[in-house]
């Protein structure tokens, strides 16, 4: 068609950033440049995808912000009660008022897997293996400790001890006095511990096998419930990108936590076939009934029971 004008030719510009990609990435499309644009670390990333390896923290952010989507409006009701949840200057994204980061969306998530599985309102005392900075403390007692929980125990190692310490007396220090810190490097300070619910959340998989047993011997197998939240089996490093692995270092991380089968943790046949091994790994004596079993919804590989 015509409007009956003579038309113009002109240049169509081109950005100085696609110059320098065509100049330099896309200068030789040959048999093979095609095997392999589309690995990590390829010309695809400007063409059609981000690139897996990008460095920026996009990648985490949306999975945050898609996973807390997601949530129900109890979630978030929870979250506001937590009170001050940003100490330590954690990333995070915006929802519904709430300024959701990644450990206390876990948090959340493994109290409403709590509160469906046993009644809450019944528990009196809880000790924990292992807690690192204290989220799972901090939500607990700002969620149901208000004259409910009586005592919180926290077993782990001195040095972690005294960052939980602080950062607890931050969090909530109207909870503060119910807190008790044990070292765990000294088993008479923790040795036939009890309480109502004993929790171990990814901290397991960090230890050998026989520190495992003397726990559960030793103190799970006295607790009304446990309650653990752990991968479900290993991986190899190249499936997240790591190529680089320290052999030594690899057989150490192998050596460690009872679930030791190698896996494919993005094959959803895999993981199913790997979940009941990991609830009869950590079943503490044979006379344990579990109540309830999950998968975690943000980390598939990982699973409540």
């Amino acid at each position: 068609m015509s409007n009956g004008r003579v038309q113009e030719t002109m240049a169509l510009e081109v950005s100085n950033l696609w110059k320098s990609l065509c100049a330099d990435l896309f200068a030789h499309t040959d048999d093979a440049f095609l095997e392999e644009f589309r690995r990590p670390g390829g010309a695809n990333n400007r063409l059609a995808a981000w690139d897996p390896l990008d460095k920026t923290m996009r990648y985490f952010k949306f999975l945050l912000y898609a996973a807390a989507e997601r949530q129900p409006e109890r979630f978030f009701a929870l979250y506001r009660a937590l009170g001050k949840v940003d100490l330590g200057q954690p990333v995070a994204v915006t929802l519904r008022s709430c300024e959701i980061n990644i450990d206390y969306f876990l948090s959340i998530d493994e109290f409403l897997f709590l509160e469906s599985a046993i009644d809450l309102q019944s528990i009196r005392s809880i000790v924990e293996i292992g807690a690192g900075f204290g989220r799972t403390c901090h939500t607990l007692l700002a969620l149901c400790g208000a004259g409910q929980v009586e005592q919180y125990s926290i077993v782990d190692l001195p040095q972690v001890l005294e960052l939980s310490r602080r950062a607890l007396e931050k969090l909530i220090p109207q909870h503060y006095r119910k807190i008790r810190f044990i070292d765990a490097t000294n088993e008479t300070n923790w040795r036939g511990l009890t309480a109502d619910l004993a929790i171990n959340i990814d901290s397991f998989q960090e230890m050998p096998p026989a520190t495992i047993d003397c726990y559960m011997s030793r103190m799970v197998s006295n607790c009304r419930h446990f309650y653990v939240k752990n991968p479900i089996a290993k991986y190899e490093p190249k499936t997240i990108g790591l190529t680089a692995v320290d052999s030594d270092k690899l057989q150490d991380v192998l050596s460690l936590w009872y679930c030791s089968d190698v896996i494919d943790i993005f094959n959803d046949v895999s993981l199913e076939k790997a979940r009941p091994n990991y609830i009869e790994a950590y079943r503490p004596a044979s006379s344990w009934q579990l109540v309830a079993a999950r998968p975690m919804e943000m980390f598939s590989y990982y699973h409540h029971a």
